[in-house]
């Protein structure tokens, strides 16, 4: 079980272990706003609610609300998605993947950013190879978006639910 954690402004800041929002309640650093229905943790004295979402006591200052960008982070952000063909990393072939894909290739000077990535099959990378999105006669199906760390939270939570 996952519990979410909210920050004293209501932005939702990770994704924990349901025990770990129980830690934070019971050393009194965060106050438990809903349980998961019937689901308990138990020592040999005392039975706990679990938690599925806690708000800290104590404001945590975040230093970028952008989420850093990583592989598991941009395939969350574009839906496990191929940016080109729209594939599901669920419908790719037993030898294909998702890859990171530059619309400005890092050697005609594209930076590795937010705004710059998509989330490709390995064909369609393959396809694109090193050339720029105009030359090859594609264009994405959505434009690229630089994600808060709650973005990715609520994606996350979202992608569980479904």
């Amino acid at each position: 079980m996952q519990c979410l954690v909210y920050n004293t402004t209501g932005e939702p800041i990770e994704l924990v272990p349901s025990l770990a929002g129980l830690c934070l309640h019971l050393r009194g650093k965060a106050v438990i706003l809903e349980t998961v229905p019937g689901r308990f943790a138990r020592s040999p004295r005392l039975v706990f609610p679990l938690p599925a979402s806690v708000v800290l006591r104590k404001h945590r200052r975040i230093g970028s609300r952008l989420a850093v960008l990583t592989n598991e982070h941009l395939f969350l952000r574009d839906g496990h998605r191929c940016a080109y063909c729209g594939r599901h990393r669920r419908e790719l072939g037993s030898r294909e993947h998702l890859s990171r894909d530059h619309l400005v290739p890092r050697s005609k000077g594209g930076t590795d950013e937010w705004l710059n990535v998509l989330t490709a099959c390995s064909s369609c990378n393959h396809r694109k190879d090193d050339r720029l999105v105009e030359d090859v006669g594609r264009t994405p199906r959505f434009k690229p978006w630089a994600p808060s760390r709650g973005d990715l939270v609520v994606r996350r939570l979202s992608r569980g639910a479904a």
